[in-house]
């Protein structure tokens, strides 16, 4: 599998190219490196009749300036150890 580069900014939140799909029950459970954190998203959804993301928001982490390696699992909550997909993703912060 080749991971996915994504750049950001130290101390600014990344969004990570992970799409959120239809209410199907599944989510992304993300392993992540020491000084690497999940933070929640302040996009509005969509309003209605436009177009936008279903699930409303964005998976986005903020971390220190380095290298690091993000694993992201689809899985729904029930079954985490059985995800429909996985992507790794190098995070370059500087």
């Amino acid at each position: 599998m080749v991971p996915v580069v994504i750049e950001g900014q130290a101390g600014a939140a990344i969004v990570l190219p992970l799409q959120r799909g239809p209410a199907t029950g599944h989510e992304w459970r993300l392993t992540l490196p020491a000084g690497v954190q999940q933070i929640a998203d302040s996009t509005p959804a969509a309003a209605p009749g436009q177009l936008g993301d279903p699930a409303g928001g964005r998976v986005q982490v903020k971390a220190p300036a380095g290298r690091y390696r993000i694993t992201a699992r689809l899985a729904r909550p029930w079954a985490p150890d059985q995800p429909v997909k996985t992507v790794e993703i190098d995070l370059v912060v500087r």
